[in-house]
């Protein structure tokens, strides 16, 4: 495996974070190749182990950077992961450790590059792909629990929640959907009553107000089932943002000691 193949996987294991956090982290790396140099090439893919790996412990800690970044700023309702310009620094080849912002293994002891977060540049701002939505966020959350090395149980019991994660986002969009279809049939009433008042003049009035009437439930159960799915996946990515956090900052404490 070559430099570009490397990166390239690395981009393909990021595809799930947003694009300005993905150049970010692929910036990195690009640039800790340069600083090693072609001739180190091969050497810095077999410190920095396998691509898949690196970009799990990637996901990991931008997650729990973001985490304590919202905590401290405000206590809002979802989990802000855009922009992010924090990368972890690389692993190891045996997957022993990892930490951000620690130093990387060098092909040259003179070297030290390392990426930390930074206030993004205004000039940059023009790379962030906005704010993703709240569904997107709860994704990228639990894309970074499953990245954790997970005992059996904690795994089990992981599987189980998605479950009910699902099976609640379901009746949630049941809802916004039974919202759509009561504001079309509400529509479609309301014009047939509109007609209908040529002919008979108080069925007509009757028909109409029965279609207002639907189009009005039909608003308020897509608005109220719109509301409710984000606040409901905002409040998990909070959620399971603090058990990455959690074991994410336990991972290092163990791995330091």
């Amino acid at each position: 495996m070559n430099r570009e193949n490397y990166l390239q996987e690395l981009r393909k294991g990021l595809k799930i974070l947003p694009q300005y956090d993905r150049d970010e982290a692929i910036e990195f790396y690009e640039e800790y190749f340069d600083e090693a140099g072609v001739e180190n090439e091969a050497k810095v893919i077999e410190e920095l182990g396998d691509p898949k790996v690196l970009a799990k412990k990637i996901l990991v800690d931008v997650v729990d950077r973001k985490y304590e970044e919202t905590m401290a700023a405000s206590n809002t309702n979802t989990l802000a992961v855009v922009p992010s310009p924090v990368v972890a620094g690389a692993g190891t080849a045996t997957g022993e450790g990892f930490t951000q912002g620690t130093e990387i293994p060098q092909t040259n002891p003179n070297v030290e590059p390392a990426f930390s977060a930074q206030p993004v540049d205004e000039g940059k701002k023009s790379k962030k792909d906005g704010q993703p939505s709240a569904l997107k966020t709860l994704a990228i959350v639990l894309a970074a629990i499953f990245a954790l090395p997970l005992s059996p149980v904690v795994f089990a019991f992981l599987i189980v929640a998605c479950v009910l994660i699902f099976v609640l986002f379901m009746v949630l969009i049941s809802f916004l959907i039974a919202g759509v279809a009561i504001l079309v049939s509400g529509i479609a009433t309301a014009v047939f009553g509109l007609v209908a008042l040529f002919m008979n003049p108080i069925a007509g009035m009757v028909i109409l107000g029965g279609g207002l009437t639907c189009f009005g439930l039909g608003i308020f159960f897509m608005i109220g089932s719109l509301t409710l799915i984000r606040l409901a996946a905002g409040g998990l990515a909070k959620g399971f943002g603090r058990i990455v956090h959690r074991k994410n900052r336990k991972n290092k404490a163990a791995q330091a000691a």
